[in-house]
């Protein structure tokens, strides 16, 4: 008995040894495979990239990470004065004259001038002229009187400086109607689409021969994001309007520049190399003079041709760094809209805090308020005419993820007021990209946002019993911003979307039409020769690796060293951009400070994600880089993504790349060009105090901008020109 006693102690000794010497034994190969990542047990970058999984979120866009950071009581004209009023009125016929029911108008003077526009960065005005408590004489032939008050005894305050507006010279064309026959899916059809035989009822209806089109461009705001943020708006187009939740679509450029132009004119503007997916070079439409240091005038702006072919047009932004000019890019010499905003907007900037105190938040004045003001009297100004219009509000949410709750109300009072136009209308409420700074943009949610604006989409009534069945089987698609543009054209071509395919020959394709298949294209010089086509992924689309919404299984390193030698090799590889786009002689060398997160991308032969930090300037950023341990031990780091992504606020920091402004994400300017320090700025709420801001009476003059036209149209503007710049980066 003892003989078998001493069998069992032994042979339990053995396989606990054993036990613990296989867990040692796992214990390294987890490690192991760790650094390489579990893809290493099974590459297949074919078969991972060759589908596409999309994220899908509760209908409301809340995650927990978010709701313990929101502020949705944040409101800046809570407080504000409601029963303001100018001391001057604009009549409805162009003149202006002395508001008798304003507090005080006894003890001041005031004038009135009109503003014109002269090109992008330029305002005309003509002279000023005294006004009386009659109409004045003059007529002020503008969509734009610009009018300035001072006290009596002082004639150096000024008590006001205001932008009236109006639809100068507006002469509404009638549109005119059509009998359109819309016939109806039939009940019993299962079919995604219909089919023509599956069309049985028809009803004659008669329609605008030209349905207007809105489009509502909320910069920096992302699909989740607007599910939480405009749930009473959203709500509102769901149910009037039938609208569609376009959820996945992806963006194509770092900001605002590049998307708005591949939605607006349907150009890529930067190369995309799609070496990680076994293919070549994507190469861009335009090259960076092209897309900024010319005149935009003969390009296919969407809204300037939708103006050739008989639609009234409007466009208004509240930032006059806006979507074809930031930084300094030269926009349009003429007018590419019959009613165009800039010139506003450039006055207004030329003295923002000035003009924030007397036409601000206190006032009850939004940067938006003025651009819906606009819209509104568009719209009025037109009843029959069709039309066409694109507002941009950068500002509200642009730099703060709690701007856009307080607009909800607003937003849904607009939609509501309008209804019965838009209900008879296109209508895309948008935004260009997510937010790129803040304190969500860190959660897991808020790194897909930045890459997926929102898309609301409503098409007029008498088309959604056969247009939205399709829109609701593509919002479950992958889309780029070329998508939108395709959309767009679709529209130009035929108003009523009744031709038998959609636009050709563009990047994009409509999504009023059953989607085809992604198709990526290979140049040989100028000629077009296809190179794949298959599933609608990144790899098939115009969608930069990096922004890429498709989900795919990482894991998330957390072995210190091999996290140092690939962000090492990381800042190596940005450098080497920096001596590619021959800046360095301007831009800081940077140098690694630190692995903020690594992850290798499942199934891949070592593609990593990582998010990396510089000692210069603070800066941060991410990219994808595929990294390989070398026979002699040493970690070979390459770059998969086509470029960097900022992943945080650069502000002043990039100024001297104003001129290039495709590369201010990646430069910290040598310390002669740029402050000392970096930091994210909120966006800045001036109120009025009892002793205003003085002026002469001679009042603002026009600003000093850069100046396309006194420049080689080869090269940038002067750098020595003062320039309408936001604090932080766009």
């Amino acid at each position: 008995m003892r003989f078998l006693f001493w069998l069992c102690i032994g042979f339990s000794s053995l396989f606990i040894f054993y036990g613990l010497l296989s867990t040692q034994i796992f214990s390294f190969d987890f490690d192991y495979l760790k650094e390489l990542g579990p893809a290493s047990l099974a590459i297949d970058e074919v078969g991972l990239f060759s589908t596409c999984v999309l994220a899908e979120f509760d209908k409301d866009g809340w995650t927990k990470d978010v709701l313990a950071k929101a502020q949705v009581d944040y409101d800046p004209v809570k407080k504000c004065d409601d029963k303001f009023m100018p001391y001057t009125i604009l009549g409805a016929n162009g003149t202006v004259w002395l508001n008798k029911n304003k507090d005080g108008v006894d003890y001041v003077n005031c004038w009135a001038r009109a503003i014109y526009f002269k090109d992008d960065w330029h305002y005309n005005a003509s002279g000023w002229f005294a006004l009386e408590r009659s109409a004045s004489k003059v007529v002020f032939n503008s969509d734009f009187v610009h009018t300035s008050c001072q006290l009596i005894e002082n004639i150096t305050e000024v008590v006001e400086d205001f932008v009236h507006l109006q639809m100068w010279n507006a002469q509404d064309d009638k549109g005119g109607k059509i009998n359109f026959t819309s016939k109806k899916p039939s009940p019993s059809s299962s079919t995604k689409f219909p089919k023509p035989t599956d069309l049985k009822e028809e009803e004659e209806i008669v329609v605008d021969e030209k349905p207007s089109v809105f489009i509502i461009v909320f910069d920096s705001v992302a699909n989740s994001q607007a599910l939480r943020s405009l749930p009473k708006t959203i709500s509102l187009m769901e149910h009037e309007f039938d609208a569609v939740n376009l959820k996945h679509v992806n963006k194509a450029g770092e900001n605002s520049h590049p998307n708005g132009i591949a939605f607006l004119i349907g150009k890529l503007i930067t190369d995309m190399d799609r070496g990680i997916f076994g293919l070549g070079k994507e190469t861009a439409d335009w090259n960076e003079t092209h897309a900024c240091y010319r005149y935009f005038d003969d390009d296919p702006f969407i809204l300037k041709e939708f103006t050739k072919k008989g639609y009234k047009s409007m466009m208004a932004e509240d930032w006059a760094n806006g979507v074809f000019n930031y930084p300094n890019c030269w926009g349009f010499k003429n007018a590419p809209v019959t009613h165009y905003m800039r010139p506003f907007q450039i006055y207004y900037e030329s003295d923002l805090k000035q003009s924030r105190i007397l036409m601000g938040e206190d006032q009850c004045f939004e940067y938006h308020t003025f651009l819906f003001n606009y819209l509104t009297k568009f719209i009025k100004a037109y009843k029959e005419s069709p039309k066409i219009s694109m507002v941009w509000a950068s500002e509200i949410a642009h730099n703060f993820n709690d701007g856009l709750f307080h607009v909800d109300g607003q937003l849904f009072n607009y939609f509501r007021d309008n209804r019965e136009l838009f209900d008879k209308s296109y209508v895309f409420l948008m935004g260009d990209h997510g937010i790129r700074w803040g304190k969500v943009r860190n959660t897991w949610i808020g790194e897909r946002e930045i890459n997926n604006p929102m898309m609301f989409v409503s098409v007029p009534r008498h088309l959604r019993d056969r247009i939205n069945p399709i829109l609701k089987e593509n919002s479950n698609q992958l889309l780029t911003s070329f998508d939108i543009h395709a959309s767009f054209v679709d529209i130009l071509n035929e108003p009523h979307l009744g031709a038998q395919a959609g636009p050709r020959g563009l990047r994009g394709n409509s999504f009023f039409r059953p989607l085809p298949p992604g198709t990526f294209y290979n140049y040989e010089k100028t000629k077009r020769i296809l190179e794949i086509t298959g599933e609608r992924s990144c790899r098939t689309l115009p969608i930069p690796i990096q922004f890429c919404l498709c989900e795919w299984n990482k894991t998330k390193s957390e072995n210190e060293t091999i996290n140092d030698e690939i962000g090492n090799g990381a800042v190596r590889l940005l450098n080497g951009k920096l001596r590619e786009n021959q800046i360095a002689d301007e831009c800081e060398e940077f140098t690694f400070k630190k692995a903020k997160e690594v992850k290798t991308i499942d199934r891949t032969d070592g593609l990593t994600e990582i998010l990396f930090a510089a000692n210069e300037c603070d800066a941060e950023f991410k990219t994808i880089v595929r990294a390989r341990r070398m026979d002699n031990g040493r970690m070979n780091v390459t770059l998969a993504a086509s470029d960097f992504t900022r992943w945080n606020s650069y502000g002043d920091t990039a100024a001297c790349m104003n001129k290039r402004a495709s590369l201010r994400p990646m430069c910290c300017c040598k310390f002669k060009d740029r402050p000392r320090s970096s930091s994210t700025v909120e966006p800045t709420t001036f109120h009025s105090t009892t002793q205003m801001k003085k002026k002469t009476s001679s009042t603002k003059k026009s600003t000093t901008i850069p100046s396309p036209s006194s420049t080689p149209k080869s090269s940038p503007s002067p750098s020595t020109a003062k320039s309408i710049a936001k604090s932080t980066t766009k």
